[in-house]
């Protein structure tokens, strides 16, 4: 008999940038590399900050974008 596996946990969080205002939405697997970050708006349109990364470097990225402004983040975000 084979015993069942229980799902794999996924983590979600947000935070709000101090500097430029803006709400970023993070979510993933630990030890997976589905990690997505993007801002949170009203509109439908996401601007997505990464994709299909590691829990390290959505971590590194939110602390990056502690210090810049929201005119930098959304440039980031669409480059």
């Amino acid at each position: 008999m084979e015993a069942s596996r229980k799902p794999l946990a996924r983590v979600e969080g947000r935070r709000r940038l101090r500097l430029s205002g803006l709400t970023i939405v993070w979510r993933g697997t630990p030890s997976l590399d589905d990690w997505v970050a993007y801002i949170l708006r009203a509109k439908s349109k996401k601007f997505i900050l990464a994709d299909h990364a590691s829990e390290r470097k959505v971590k590194t990225l939110l602390s990056r974008l502690q210090t810049m402004s929201k005119k930098q983040v959304e440039k980031l975000a669409k480059g």
